[in-house]
């Protein structure tokens, strides 16, 4: 995958690392990771949750930062998009060579009808494998369907061939 200089996240995946202890394969792997306000307010939400202290912390370590809002005229062809996946989208579009890190299937595919490179949790401990950050994927992935994170069988499959695991 090419060299991004910013990726752009979604609550999914920044939740699902969060609650396997996995937030800081965005750092090692990515110079610069962002969210957006939106986005924010949904990872931190009133009341705890497993790894919500993560995101605490990557936000305080300063490698785990909040894009600053700006206006947007972009709208996306599908209204069912929600709130985060609307600013994640937006952002990425004004940012040169971002990628977005989301699993929505509906943000993922709007975000690719703009044109923008899209990557999910899946394919973020795919990356960790390939550069040595982790000995195996498959533990982790496992990890996140005992957290109650739904990845499908197939990208699992995939990104378990990619890896040769």
């Amino acid at each position: 995958m090419a060299q991004h200089p910013i990726v752009v996240a979604d609550a999914g995946p920044l939740i699902a690392l969060s609650r396997i202890g996995a937030l800081d394969l965005l750092h090692a792997l990515f110079s610069r990771v962002a969210m957006t306000e939106e986005v924010r307010r949904e990872v931190l939400p009133p009341g705890d949750y497993l790894g919500k202290s993560d995101i605490h912390a990557a936000l305080d370590q300063g490698w785990l930062e909040v894009l600053a809002p700006t206006s947007s005229d972009w709208q996306p062809s599908n209204p069912a998009i929600d709130a985060g996946e609307r600013s994640v989208i937006a952002a990425a579009l004004r940012i040169a060579g971002a990628l977005l890190v989301i699993d929505d299937r509906a943000g993922r595919a709007e975000a690719r009808a703009c044109g923008l490179p899209t990557a999910g949790t899946a394919a973020i401990i795919g990356m960790a494998k390939l550069r040595g950050l982790i000995p195996l994927a498959r533990p982790l992935l496992d990890r996140l369907a005992a957290v109650g994170y739904f990845i499908g069988p197939n990208v699992i499959n995939a990104v378990l061939a990619d890896v040769e695991e």
